[in-house]
């Protein structure tokens, strides 16, 4: 009995490291191909984790456990390896460990009923990938973020020719690993003017987003994305940036700050709400830095 279990212990052993191996390749494969920000690599990786587990594994009481431990691995094997940040373990984590879990809960339920194998390795998997409406040619939908603060004082435009700190009282939000802002160059609100600030990633160095004056009117600006070369444009493309001033009687200001950006990672049903989310704590905090230094 215990050499049973041993020689069970080392089977399994064996079907994980095999599973990761697998999964690490296929990881690798899509990055080459352009598409690891797609529900492929979101909901397909943890598919085939927990598939492969299902095939080879012998202990099928334990399947949940053994199936997450992996998933578990894999996902401290990207940050390691893979040179994925803690913000991406964290942000990755809940829709891998959804899916195994789902696709452990739907095959257990299809083998009570004395379905087949095809229904278990093909139309499952092939369900959860379809039903993410993901399509390659599909151009993401462009979302708004917009958000408004009130700040003491009137202001103006002229706001933004300061230099801020943008590493004061920095978000807790993006302490986990968010690529941060290092530098800002430029200045000016007049249309052409332009502003390139650079992002600093633990993982993948430092790039830099440049922006340029599109439109101004009195208490208006609005700064188009000319190019992003940083970390930040591997989950999102920024569109538009707009700002509006509107100064009160009781010396007091309505700073409305507007974002314009697509969401690049699918499903975007899971994604999206994040980046809103994160969108919205950036626009506060360039509020606070730029009209209340």
């Amino acid at each position: 009995m215990e050499d049973q279990k041993k020689r069970n212990g080392k089977r399994t052993l064996y079907v994980i490291v095999m599973v990761l191996a697998i999964a690490n390749l296929a990881f690798k494969f899509l990055n080459e191909i352009k598409i690891e920000q797609t529900a492929i690599l979101f909901v397909g990786i943890p598919a085939l984790i927990t598939l492969l587990l299902i095939k080879h594994s012998q202990t099928p009481k334990t399947l949940y456990g053994i199936v997450f431990k992996t998933v578990t691995i894999f996902l401290l094997m990207s940050s390691i390896l893979l040179g994925e940040g803690l913000v991406c373990i964290i942000i990755m984590a809940p829709i891998f460990y959804m899916v195994a879990g789902l696709i452990v809960l739907l095959i257990n339920l299809l083998k009570k009923n004395d379905k087949t194998k095809l229904n278990s390795y093909i139309i499952i998997p092939a369900l959860l990938i379809v039903s993410q409406s993901y399509e390659i040619a599909t151009t993401p939908r462009l979302l708004n973020v917009k958000t408004t603060v009130e700040v003491p004082g009137h202001h103006s435009l002229a706001s933004f020719n300061a230099t801020p700190d943008f590493l004061e009282d920095y978000p807790t939000f993006f302490k986990i690993g968010f690529p941060k802002p290092i530098a800002i160059k430029g200045k000016g609100i007049d249309i052409g003017d332009y502003r390139k600030i650079e992002f600093k990633s633990n993982t993948k160095g430092i790039g830099t987003l440049h922006l340029e004056v599109k439109d101004k009117t009195k208490n208006t600006i609005t700064f188009k994305v000319v190019g992003d070369d940083t970390h930040i444009s591997h989950w999102l493309t920024w569109k538009e940036i707009m700002v509006s001033i509107e100064n009160h009687d009781d010396n007091t200001s309505s700073i409305t700050w507007t974002t314009i950006f697509n969401c690049d990672l699918g499903p975007s049903w899971y994604f999206e709400p994040t980046e809103k989310y994160g969108v919205k704590i950036m626009n506060e905090h360039l509020i606070n830095s730029f009209f209340l230094y």
